[in-house]
């Protein structure tokens, strides 16, 4: 690229006919030496030379600096050719040229009128007289004027009314104006040409009023149909909503039957597991402490082909490290200190059926690379063997780690991660299903209150209340046992507060009152005074005889008795 500033030197600047000639050697120049021509105005505007209107545009005056900037093979003969122009007197050589110049300005005139006369509003262009120059089609079509009727005529005599003086003199836009042109009633718009600092025409846009209404119609339809479709959208996500939710509390295996709960992430957590017993793929449960992993593992593997197999759970971090090997592919006899016989290992054992990998998490890497080859090629060797054993064997893993960070951090191989995470179940916690708190505990309370053999059948209002206040760090088994925590405790058939333990009520024996004397004045009274008034109080505060005698340590009976005693009535 090069590039050279020189003087544009014509004494008229760059009129328009200058302009073509500039253009006619710029394609020269191209179609010659493959060299592309531009010109930059000392505010840093660059234009092809080869654009008429763009380089008219640029409007340089005599004097001017400008840069001539080449691009291409030859682009020292470019920008000397080029400069010889700008240094002359663009006066045309021969006849051709001149009609080469005038064939540009022809084209960019036809190329001008062609989208004038397209434009879809009415438009018409006056000079600094007020004189119409330009008349389109549209503006035929709404007036009902011919172009060659109005050219030269005073715009006054086509728009009545118009006070097209005002506008070429102060310069200022005239906007949403209606007016009457022929038989046509119009909205316009009038904006002043300012060329230079000088006014030196104006150009008026129009629309028929009738036109507009009818996109407005038309508009109206279209916000109508719009409506519409919305509505069938939204009927279309209903229904692809209640097809999700056929698929996903679809009638589950009986497998599934133990597993309590209806909260929307328990079921959407229950319909995977029930995809995933349909195939043989491997498993891996996430989920906290508690909230019910291996019963997941159980249901996938009786849900399965594989139900009239073994299920063998294997807890990882309760078999000692140098002993978990043994544990999971057996040993043979004298293979170690104490190894006085040949031992099945568990997926030996588990051949046909399943083996639950409880927190595979705790596994350390040793372990982790011999159980990757188990996966990949379903065989192993036993501890102190040479012979290869082939199982078929799925596993179901399951773990309350982060197996991502271990990952990175180099505790848990990346190998290992994929081939566990085929198909992934993730349990929510306890205190994200809040709702399945009432079902949970009711089946807690009916099952250990037989295991138990005790009569309580009942949990108070204000007990679930607490039950659904606590936060739950432990899940589904911290809250099977402070269920039989309650049932153990009470005296009734019913589980109050008092039954619950202090940290998930959050009170505690010193935030209770006692009544000490009802006497105001410090007197004594009899001690069946002070019993009737505190079976009073215990009957209006708790509403019921077994309520206020789990509050007064006394079985309701008692309390029952007590009040017919002294007349009281609940």
């Amino acid at each position: 690229m090069l590039q050279r500033e020189v003087v544009f030197c014509h004494p008229k600047g760059l009129h328009i006919r200058a302009a073509a000639m500039m253009v006619q050697k710029a394609h020269e120049i191209e179609h010659n030496w493959g060299t592309n021509i531009y010109i930059r105005n000392r505010y840093g505007r660059e234009v092809p030379a080869t654009a008429l209107m763009a380089l008219h545009s640029l409007n340089l005056k005599f004097g001017e600096k400008v840069t001539i900037v080449a691009k291409g093979s030859r682009v020292v003969e470019a920008v000397d050719c080029f400069d010889r122009l700008l240094q002359s007197d663009f006066s045309p050589k021969n006849s051709e040229e001149i009609e080469k110049m005038d064939n540009i300005l022809e084209e960019n005139a036809l190329t001008s009128d062609t989208i004038f006369q397209s434009i879809a509003d009415g438009l018409i262009v006056v000079n600094k007289k007020g004189c119409i120059t330009m008349f389109n089609r549209a503006a035929e079509e709404i007036t009902g004027f011919k172009s060659h009727e109005v050219i030269g005529e005073k715009i006054e005599n086509i728009i009545p009314g118009i006070k097209m003086q005002n506008i070429l003199r102060d310069g200022r836009d005239e906007l949403g104006s209606k007016k009457v042109i022929g038989k046509s009633a119009v909205v316009t718009d009038i904006t002043p040409i300012i060329i230079n600092n000088e006014i030196l025409g104006a150009v008026i846009v129009f629309q028929d009023i009738l036109q507009i209404e009818r996109l407005i119609d038309k508009l109206d339809e279209f916000k109508e149909l719009k409506a519409r479709i919305d509505l069938i959208n939204e009927a279309v996500a209903k229904a692809e909503y209640l097809e999700e939710e056929l698929k996903r509390t679809q009638k589950l295996d009986s497998a599934f039957e133990p597993i309590v709960g209806r909260s929307g992430r328990l079921q959407d957590a229950l319909a995977i597991a029930s995809k995933a017993a349909e195939t043989h793929s491997t498993v891996l449960i996430r989920g906290e402490s508690g909230t019910g992993k291996e019963l997941i593992a159980r249901a996938i593997h009786y849900a399965s082909r594989r139900k009239d197999k073994p299920f063998v759970r294997v807890n990882c971090p309760a078999i000692p490290s140098p002993l978990l090997e043994s544990e999971l592919f057996g040993h043979e006899k004298g293979s170690f200190t104490g190894a006085i016989y040949q031992k099945l290992g568990r997926f030996e054992l588990a051949n046909g059926g399943t083996v639950f990998l409880d927190e595979i998490g705790e596994m350390n890497v040793e372990m982790q690379a011999k159980l990757l080859r188990i996966l990949q090629e379903r065989e192993f060797e036993r501890v102190g063997g040479t012979q290869t054993i082939k199982v078929d064997v799925r596993v179901i893993a399951a773990t309350n780690r982060n197996l991502e960070e271990m990952v990175k951090s180099g505790a848990f191989r990346e190998d290992l991660y994929y081939r566990l995470n085929v198909v992934p179940i993730v349990l929510p916690p306890l205190r994200k299903r809040k709702e399945d708190i009432p079902d949970l505990a009711e089946h807690f309370l009916n099952k250990l209150s037989r295991e138990l053999e005790k009569d309580v059948t009942a949990i108070t209002r204000r007990a679930m209340k607490y039950l659904l206040g606590y936060d739950w760090p432990g899940n589904v088994r911290e809250l099977e046992n402070v269920i039989e925590r309650a049932i153990n405790l009470t005296d009734d058939n019913v589980i109050d507060i008092d039954d619950l333990p202090t940290y998930v009520t959050g009170i505690s024996i010193e935030d209770k009152q006692f009544l000490v004397n009802p006497d105001s004045d410090g007197e004594i009274a009899p001690f069946e005074e002070y019993e009737k008034e505190i079976i009073k109080l215990a009957l209006k505060k708790y509403k019921s005889f077994n309520a206020a005698g789990k509050a007064l340590g006394l079985t309701h009976k008692t309390v029952a008795a007590k009040a017919r005693k002294y007349g009281l009535l609940v």
